[in-house]
């Protein structure tokens, strides 16, 4: 056997993606509070990173009508043949300041009244009680037995924030080391307490303690409560015939059912409702020009904090230590740079989607346009990729209202007069619209529907018209000709 040694040129093509880019497409779709988290993050793990984070509460404006005298923005003009006129680029900082530095005097006394101011406030207004404590403290006077006080405290701590037990007793009982029955003769006494209806383990029960506790429960109500599907659905023929009452009857107990409260322990939920906050701001001038502008207000600032890096770099430090220092010295420069690519890429592709989405931001979500990735990625300079990452969890704020960016792509569906193609989310708008413009004697079918968008101009099949009303949670024809009778009747909101 010949063995030989021989040497030989191979090309080969591999990719390789440098840790820079991997965490430049990471917080390209992070939303504005998983960035947050995500700063905090490397804050934590480089000393070199001064971070101060918005205040979200801080950062959804009123929605804009006209821009009025707005200098330091990012604009871009509509105007065919229009340049882009870029006022203030960087809305992410680097630099060597350091975010700790001493306030004036004046704004030092200022806010040294505000504290003062909120100390007040925090004194005199007592904080507000919470489902839990409140029915825990009603425990006391209900059971007298400490073990029963406990059941009922282990209880209670299975309630939701509507105020409903929604494990059923059966799993809990070998949890809480004692049997079913002992647990429903707990949480009857607990359906006593305050507010009515809480304990009830699905909204049938719920309505009916609250009758109950106003003394208004009466057999065929509580028939009528038994089949609360059939009262969603508003099938009154059907209710009057359980309940042995005529339509009439069923219809002013369903009147009176209106009057309760589903969700009784809502009243004491003081956690902050998480709302959608807009990245983008978009505002029209009085001369026809469409502004684009980042939320100043949600941008974390991130400053590099180079004194004290010139500073390490003075004293005696080995090796492991000075390899530490100059990676978090890398590390800062790259997020500052991914920082402010983020905000240009996002910045970049919003003004494209306001571009080409002017006619819906001069006229409303009914003259929304088809559109693709590919068509604002063309038009942007990007890869279809990094739109898909820019518009993930963002929004836009406009003179209609907040939009995921996300709404602003959508199929389209061919006219049938040859005109422009539209939108599937304007179909669906002009779908809603007719619906709501029913009255209770001339309620449209999927048919009609289908009739009426064609003599607009706009091709649409029965199965699609059914598919968007789906998508809109809206009912069909004959339960909607119920739903608007009824309400006409008893003056329903």
């Amino acid at each position: 056997m010949l063995l030989e040694r021989n040497l030989h040129l191979q090309q080969k093509q591999s990719l390789h993606i440098s840790a820079q880019t991997i965490q430049s497409l990471k917080i390209l779709q992070f939303s504005h509070g998983e960035l947050s988290s995500y700063l905090e993050d490397q804050a934590e793990r480089n000393p070199l990173i001064n971070l101060k984070l918005p205040n979200p509460t801080d950062a959804m404006p009123e929605p804009p009508t006209e821009a009025k005298g707005q200098t330091e923005r990012l604009t871009a003009t509509n105007a065919p043949g229009s340049t882009f006129a870029t006022e203030k680029t960087h809305a992410m900082q680097s630099g060597g300041d350091s975010l700790g530095a001493r306030p004036s005097q004046g704004q030092s006394r200022k806010s040294h009244d505000i504290r003062d101011a909120i100390d007040v406030i925090e004194a005199t207004c007592p904080a507000k009680t919470t489902l839990r404590e409140h029915l825990l403290s009603q425990i006391g006077f209900a059971f007298r037995d400490l073990s029963d006080q406990r059941l009922a405290a282990e209880l209670i701590e299975h309630f939701d924030g509507d105020g409903y037990l929604r494990a059923k007793t059966t799993t809990l009982a070998p949890m809480l080391g004692v049997d079913a029955e002992k647990i429903e003769k707990t949480l009857k006494v607990i359906q006593g307490f305050d507010p009515a209806g809480v304990g009830a383990r699905d909204l049938g029960e719920c309505l009916k303690i609250q009758l109950e506790d106003l003394g208004k429960l009466r057999p065929e109500m509580e028939i009528m409560l038994d089949h609360i599907d059939l009262l969603a659905k508003f099938d009154i023929s059907r209710l009057a015939s359980l309940t042995g009452t005529s339509r009439d009857a069923v219809l002013e107990m369903a009147k009176e059912i209106r009057t309760l409260d589903p969700k009784p322990g809502r009243k004491f939920d003081d956690s902050p409702t998480l709302s959608a906050y807009p990245d983008i701001l978009v505002n029209r001038t009085r001369d026809g020009r469409v502004t684009v502008e980042l939320n100043s207000a949600l941008l974390p600032r991130v400053l590099v904090d180079r004194q004290y890096y010139a500073e390490i770099k003075t004293q005696r430090l080995n090796e492991q230590d000075k390899r530490f220092v100059v990676d978090c010295m890398k590390n800062a420069g790259w997020l500052t740079k991914n920082l402010d690519q983020r905000a240009q890429t996002i910045l970049k592709i919003a003004t494209e989607i306001a571009r080409k989405q002017d006619r819906f931001l001069r006229d409303g979500p009914e003259h929304l346009r088809p559109l693709g990735l590919k068509d604002v990625a063309a038009a942007a300079g990007v890869h279809e990729s990094t739109v898909c990452r820019a518009i993930a969890n963002k929004y836009m704020m406009t003179a209609h209202g907040l939009f995921e960016l996300k709404f602003f792509f959508s199929n389209s569906l061919a006219s049938l007069d040859g005109g422009e193609d539209q939108s599937s989310e304007t179909v669906r708008h002009k779908i809603k619209q007719l619906i709501d413009a029913e009255k209770p004697e001339a309620v449209l079918s999927d048919d009609a529907i289908v009739a009426q968008l064609q003599s607009s101009g706009i091709e649409v099949a029965r199965r699609t018209v059914a598919k968007y009303r789906d998508m809109m949670r809206i009912p069909s024809s004959p339960q909607r000709r119920r739903e608007k009778r009824a309400k006409a009747k008893f003056n329903f909101a």
